[in-house]
């Protein structure tokens, strides 16, 4: 039964690839989008969950959660570091963290902070920066420019890649992040001391000499912090600091749950309406699916007539083509999981900048389910066909 399946597979090979092709691209399609949907998701939710305040220049809540949390964007500006000294000595927070961002290493950036910033993450190899000039690397920025402990880097002004070199001031790689599939794993991190040292020396070599090339952007100098990452002891505490930090016109004080949670219901409008699209391509697949395996069982109309007359019963031969159909639809899922997963791969370098990571190693038990669920809608018109050819004693 199989080989025959094979031998029928190959001879109406054209039409079979146009039924592959069909399968693979909605499947595909219906895997990539949901897989994306919960990575951007968990990322998101497992990054709000530390900080429930962070204090900025006023400006845009969208811009600095997303700055402070996924490394997006440019800051709004800078504030005085003054307010970090004034919020340690409030005995309302467990934990206060500046952060600067405005320099980079190639495409990845630089974060100027304090060690306790990446207080939940693991080290894979070395150790945490102590000193100025030391930096802890990310897993994918630490994979892509083939870098260990020890070795120096040198960082750029600017976001970008076309900003001036700070070559006087190499950064030594202590550390080595440990993969988080996050923001984390393509960024630098470093004391922000060694931010405003390194900007310090830029002033002091360059006097006020300007680059015509220059990128324009936020630079934190010496006593100034782009943000401020505050968890406090508890909901009263909270509440009597982002009273009294609102009040300040020149401040903005955010709950980065609150904004990313409006991030997360602008993505789940996004994901549904990539979902109800995935269905219609899907019901359109079971059409031209429907279609061909009719054509093809009125093309082996001759075929089937002679195995009748030589005794194969109609169970049998409706066998063979649900056999034949049961492994198109296998091979199409299969490949529709390989080509989701190798997009993400491919779309992973591209989103890095937008402070996104996905993952192509990454799979949810739904995505095998959606599978299962194109295979049968593969094999349900076979199925349909060859239940009313059973019936029959003949065509």
């Amino acid at each position: 039964m199989l080989k025959f399946a094979l031998r029928n597979m190959l001879v109406r090979r054209s039409r079979l690839l146009l039924v592959v092709l069909s399968i693979v691209i909605s499947a595909s399609v219906a895997l990539l989008s949901y897989n994306i949907s919960c990575q951007v998701n968990d990322g998101i939710v497992s990054t709000a969950a530390y900080y429930d305040m962070i204090i900025g220049p006023s400006g845009s809540a969208t811009q600095l959660a997303m700055n402070t949390m996924f490394f997006t964007d440019e800051p709004l500006g800078t504030i005085p570091y003054s307010y970090v000294e004034e919020l340690q000595k409030s005995g309302l927070v467990n934990s206060v963290v500046p952060f600067t961002m405005g320099d980079s290493y190639n495409s990845s950036r630089i974060v100027g902070t304090t060690p306790a910033f990446l207080n939940d993450k693991t080290l894979s190899e070395g150790e945490m920066f102590a000193e100025t000039y030391e930096a802890v690397v990310g897993s994918a920025v630490s994979e892509k420019y083939h870098l260990k402990v020890g070795d120096q880097i040198i960082t750029s002004h600017g976001l970008g890649t076309a900003g001036t070199e700070h070559a006087a001031s190499p950064l030594t790689v202590t550390g080595i992040l440990k993969r988080t599939d996050t923001a984390y794993d393509n960024t630098v991190f470093t004391s922000y001391k060694t931010v405003w040292a390194i900007h310090g020396n830029e002033e002091h070599d360059h006097g006020e000499e300007e680059h015509e090339d220059e990128e324009e952007g936020v630079e934190a100098t010496e006593g100034q912090v782009c943000a401020i990452l505050v968890r406090s002891k508890g909901f009263n505490e909270y509440y009597k600091l982002s009273g009294h930090y609102a009040q300040d016109g020149k401040l903005l004080v955010i709950n980065p749950a609150t904004v990313l949670r409006e991030v997360l219901e602008q993505v789940d409008l996004s994901s549904r309406i990539v979902y109800i699209l995935c269905v219609i391509i899907l019901l359109m697949n079971i059409l031209v699916i429907s279609v061909i395996t009719l054509l093809n069982l009125f093309d082996s109309k001759k075929e089937i007539s002679l195995m009748r007359l030589i005794g194969i019963s109609m169970k049998r031969i409706a066998g063979v083509y649900l056999v034949q159909n049961s492994i198109i639809g296998f091979v199409s899922v299969l490949l529709s999981l390989i080509l989701s997963h190798l997009c993400l791969k491919l779309m992973g370098s591209f989103v890095a900048g937008m402070g996104i990571v996905l993952s192509s190693w990454v799979f949810y038990p739904l995505e095998f389910a959606i599978a299962a669920l194109v295979f049968v809608i593969s094999v349900l018109p076979t199925m349909l066909c060859i239940l009313n050819m059973s019936r029959k004693d003949s065509l």
